[in-house]
């Protein structure tokens, strides 16, 4: 019952033009392994052989759940109240992809979630094997690993072991965002709606240790954090408004082809000489040695784009989460919420 459930939701969730079978039953019994393997966090704590600092984030878990029911105005229903012991680093894999002439995302539609540049799997090398599938198509690919995901309401979403390899504030974080998702979600809106939860996650994680009034360390620690990531977003915003206008002005895919890998290593190049040198942490180091093509700028977009205008409709509430959030939830029924956020402030 459980599985048939499970396999329901899935096609709601992901099938395209009716259910994809083979995709949609493989992520439907990985699915539910993960959720017949969930145990209480107290069980875990007691019976799992767990590092010091694995039980300090389980038990860490209980304290930033009912933050953020009575603190932050979030339902967070049954989520994170059970615990999970993957048998591998990340819980899914996420293939993405883009065009090389252009700066536009390969997309997959589904029924709830609309279109989203971004496809998952249980299993690294289904990722991998999907990634070759799309290079045959002629297109950019990236392929990651996630510690964590939100299943939007649908299950009780547990805790993972790959998230508790975090930073404390990070963890603390992580819990807010992926709880936002289940509160706010706009179909088809994938990076309004990664940029939201990335923004109210940090947000939140502020306020929680500005709470605990412990947090001299990690709240300096955060803010430096936080500054890298809004210098960060402002780069990577320009350097890709820069890049749609340089496709653009070419004469034709062989031009770009021929030359956007000069155009890549110039991004990288101003990196490392104008935005490493401001920035207070290593959280974007990787950025100076990673290859660049369109999948992975995309994907930098999405969940790293321009902050400022969330950054000011917080200023706007005096970080009151609950107003941001609640301006935030009035943009759900809009089109184009991106361009209605500067309305709100």
């Amino acid at each position: 019952m459980v599985l048939l459930k499970i396999l329901i939701s899935l096609c709601v969730l992901f099938a395209a033009t009716g259910c994809q079978l083979g995709y949609i039953l493989e992520s439907g019994y990985y699915q539910a392994d993960l959720l017949k393997r969930r145990v209480p966090i107290d069980y875990a704590i007691e019976n799992y052989k767990l590092s010091d600092q694995e039980v300090s984030r389980l038990k860490l878990a209980k304290d930033v759940r009912q933050f953020m029911k009575t603190d932050l105005g979030l339902d967070v229903d049954s989520n994170f109240t059970t615990y999970v012991q993957l048998d591998r680093p990340y819980v899914t894999y996420i293939v993405s992809a883009a065009h090389k002439d252009e700066l536009k995302a390969y997309t997959w539609s589904y029924p709830i979630v609309g279109e989203v540049p971004y496809k998952g799997y249980f299993k690294k090398e289904k990722a991998d094997d999907e990634a070759k599938s799309l290079q045959k198509k002629d297109l950019d690919t990236y392929v990651r690993g996630v510690s964590a995901y939100s299943t939007l309401g649908w299950f009780a979403d547990p805790l993972l072991s790959s998230m508790l390899r975090y930073k404390e504030h990070d963890f603390v974080s992580t819990l807010i965002h992926e709880t936002v998702h289940t509160n706010l979600y706009i179909k088809s809106e994938s990076k309004f709606n990664e940029r939201v939860a990335n923004f109210m996650g940090q947000l939140g994680a502020e306020l929680f240790y500005q709470k605990k009034g412990k947090a001299d360390e990690f709240r300096k620690t955060m803010k430096k954090e936080r500054a890298d990531d809004l210098i960060f977003s402002e780069f990577i915003s320009e350097q890709i408004k820069m890049m749609r206008e340089w496709y653009k002005a070419q004469a034709n895919r062989d031009e770009i082809l021929k030359n956007r890998g000069k155009k890549f290593q110039e991004i990288t190049e101003a990196f490392t000489q104008k935005v490493k040198p401001k920035l207070q942490t290593n959280s974007y180091d990787r950025i100076a040695s990673t290859e660049l093509n369109n999948a992975l700028l995309l994907q930098l977009e999405l969940y790293l784009g321009d902050f400022s205008d969330l950054e000011k409709l917080a200023e706007h509430y005096q970080k009151d989460f609950k107003k941001v959030l609640e301006a935030l939830k009035t943009l759900e029924d809009e089109t184009d919420p991106e361009s209605k956020l500067k309305s709100l402030f």
